[in-house]
């Protein structure tokens, strides 16, 4: 069973990369599949699939959760949603699963047990092989490598930490979304440094030809490069999935990718360059990411003063 798992900070394009890949009629995008055993698990849930359709209602949906608990056993998401939040969610996660790394415990291995049963029930409801998943976190990245029967591709991706800021900043996010808080640079920092040392833990887990470092700015600025890239690492044609003007070639008709922003929802989508804080990020906020976390940046092939 192989996942291609997208890992690193939030705000570093990964759903816009997670549909693009999944165009491909051999790869089924999942986005922040984390996600959804919590609308499972809540019949009041508003989340929707990509595809127009509550999560609850959607029939691409209804019959993975059929196939999971046939493979499970039961259909006890709200066992599955406790166990994901205690390996996964809690800020002793990390001590847990390295505690399980030495002697597995038996929760440990259920939840190894219905995670995987869930993609294997997407591969089975889809007819696709292969799955691309952007929910990010190294921890879910860990619990994959570690689960015996799946075959873990894994994607770093990192973005410029001044432009992770910006993306916590503009505010011409608060014209699509109302709840839309800007975060002080400060904070969106210490969350850059934090997300990619545990992602770089991770990664130095995996042997090299199961891991792969992508620059959200190359990506951005040479996508058909970085596609033919990450094809060559999962052993896939990724080329040819873009038109020249940056837009999904042949998008799939119907997405089912359950969790992510606002452009899995969307039926037209293009790669766009997002380089706006190199003008309207306050310098201030330049200084202070540089301060903290130009010795990470550095290593990732950043520049202090960027042409």
């Amino acid at each position: 069973m192989k996942i291609l798992y997208l890992m690193g900070a939030g705000h570093v394009g990964s759903t816009v990369i997670d549909v693009v890949i999944g165009a491909h009629p051999r790869i089924e995008s999942l986005g922040e599949a984390w996600k959804l055993p919590g609308a499972w698990a809540d019949p009041a849930s508003d989340r929707v699939c990509a595809c127009g359709v509550a999560i609850q209602a959607c029939a691409f949906w209804r019959e993975a959760r059929r196939v999971w608990a046939e493979l499970v056993g039961d259909d006890d998401v709200a066992r599955y949603v406790a166990l994901m939040r205690r390996f996964e969610g809690s800020r002793s996660a990390w001590p847990r699963l390295l505690q399980n790394q030495l002697r597995p415990t038996a929760d440990f291995l259920e939840y190894q047990r219905r995670n995987r049963a869930l993609y294997e029930a997407v591969q089975r409801t889809s007819g696709k092989p292969m799955v691309v998943e952007s929910s990010l976190s190294p921890r879910r990245a860990y619990v994959l490598a570690t689960t015996p029967g799946i075959e873990l591709h894994l994607v770093h991706l990192v973005r410029d930490g001044r432009g992770v800021i910006w993306s916590h900043q503009n505010p011409a996010k608060r014209a699509v979304r109302k709840s839309f808080r800007p975060a002080p640079a400060w904070q969106t920092t210490r969350y850059w440094v934090s997300a990619n040392l545990q992602s770089a833990y991770v990664y130095s887990r995996l042997p090299p030809e199961r891991r792969l470092r992508l620059r959200y700015e190359d990506f951005a600025t040479d996508p058909d490069a970085a596609l033919v890239r990450i094809g060559h690492f999962v052993g896939e044609d990724l080329s040819g999935l873009l038109t020249p003007e940056r837009a999904i070639r042949q998008p799939a008709p119907v997405r089912h990718t359950p969790g992510g922003n606002r452009v899995r929802l969307m039926r037209e989508v293009q790669v766009r360059r997002d380089f706006g804080w190199m003008e309207h990020l306050p310098a201030k906020d330049r200084a202070l990411f540089w301060l903290c976390a130009g010795w990470l940046a550095r290593s990732y092939g950043y520049r202090r003063n960027p042409s």
